[in-house]
């Protein structure tokens, strides 16, 4: 990663002059915060995945509670330009056959047929235990299903001349809309096969801990560790498997923020471990940027780019190329990094806080979700 070096010397930068910097205090470098998001492409669901954060924390003895809901609407079709699935194979049930390439030959690596809508809730509990020492506890629910998002979806890239029959419209006119299916093939055999809905099954819990040791100055950006941890549920029977996996998964996000007037700017770069990858990625890499324009003191508008390495695993063909006999499906590219961006409002009055937005992947590799509408409310004290 190109900038990562120069996360590491603003790192160190800031730790030897965080005392120097401190007699700054009453510079703003924290707002309302980044939109704490997750991926939300299908594969993804099962594991851990770090969010962008505020360097803000909450004070001793405060606590946050609030309830989110995140909708994606996510479509990949690896065997698209074959066309050997279509609507008349998703009907009568997909086999193995089906995700073959063009001369009848197993694809080496990952194949993926991925039409669904995923709404994932989150109750999330935060409580401030000292000034700048943070706890967190979060519950998420997921349900799985044909979602409402398809026509829109497909109008939008036939009025900005996107074909819905190309790799650029992710070949979405070759399937029903808004129906579900959920079909990973790895050399030849199923992973996951499913087209039975599933709604409101609980996913494994996390707990995190973000510790704000600098607020910056005036020079200097503030400074906040984030580390979460995600407990194992071993039951995976049925299709629990989609939304479990079994293991423990642990992450860090170093986040620095810094302000301008009524500017904020956020940085962050992490990484996820994965106990049980189920032969996916081990690790996930990731790196925000979020800007944050204060309205007036608890009201925002917030501009977000968010890069996260792919959790298919890497091959020896080239990052973007979609030539190669070690790639994991010629027309698809499935290890490429994923890349979205984001756009969200922020409210709070009193105890009350609210926000809602929405993300659009831009990479279009076939390893993300193409669209997500996203909200969270709750109450603070």
């Amino acid at each position: 990663m190109k900038i990562k070096g120069l996360l590491v010397l603003l790192s160190a930068l800031l730790v030897f002059f965080s005392w120097r910097s401190s007699t700054n205090a009453g510079t703003k470098n924290s707002g309302l915060g980044p939109l704490e998001i997750r991926p939300q492409f299908l594969v993804n669901q099962q594991f851990l995945a770090m969010s962008p954060g505020n360097t803000l924390t909450l004070k001793d003895g405060e606590s946050k509670l609030s309830f989110s809901i995140e909708i994606a609407n996510t479509f990949v079709n690896t065997q698209g330009p074959t066309e050997q699935i279509t609507k008349k194979e998703v009907a009568r049930g997909l086999t193995v056959a089906d995700f073959l390439d063009k001369d009848g030959k197993t694809v080496t690596g990952f194949s993926l047929y991925l039409d669904a809508e995923s709404k994932r809730k989150k109750f999330k509990y935060r409580y401030g235990i000292s000034d700048s020492l943070e706890l967190k506890l979060e519950l998420p629910f997921l349900s799985l299903d044909g979602g409402f998002m398809d026509s829109s979806i497909e109008s939008v890239h036939s009025m900005i001349g996107i074909s819905n029959f190309k790799r650029g419209g992710a070949y979405r006119a070759l399937s029903e809309r808004n129906q579900y299916a959920y079909y990973v093939v790895q050399d030849g055999k199923f992973i996951f096969a499913s087209t039975k809905q599933i709604y409101n099954v609980r996913g494994e819990p996390t707990m995190g801990l973000k510790w704000n040791f600098s607020e910056g100055g005036k020079v200097m950006p503030a400074a906040t560790l984030k580390l979460s941890y995600k407990f194992a549920n071993t039951d995976r029977s049925g299709e629990q498997q989609l939304i479990r996996s079994g293991g423990v998964d642990w992450g860090y996000y170093l986040i620095l923020s810094k302000g301008f007037d009524n500017w904020i700017v956020y940085f962050g770069d992490g990484k996820t471990r994965i106990g049980q990858n189920r032969g996916f990625a081990s690790s996930l890499s990731h790196r925000f940027m979020s800007l944050e324009y204060l309205i007036e003191e608890g009201e925002s508008f917030v501009f977000q780019t968010v890069s996260q390495s792919s959790i298919f695993p890497k091959t020896e063909a080239s990052s973007r190329s979609t030539n190669g006999e070690n790639q994991e499906q010629r027309n698809s590219n499935l290890s490429v990094p994923t890349s979205v961006s984001a756009f969200g409002y922020k409210f709070t009055s009193g105890s009350l806080f609210w926000e809602a937005g929405f993300i659009q992947d831009y990479n279009n590799f076939g390893n993300e979700t193409d669209f997500v509408l996203f909200w969270e409310m709750g109450v603070h004290w």
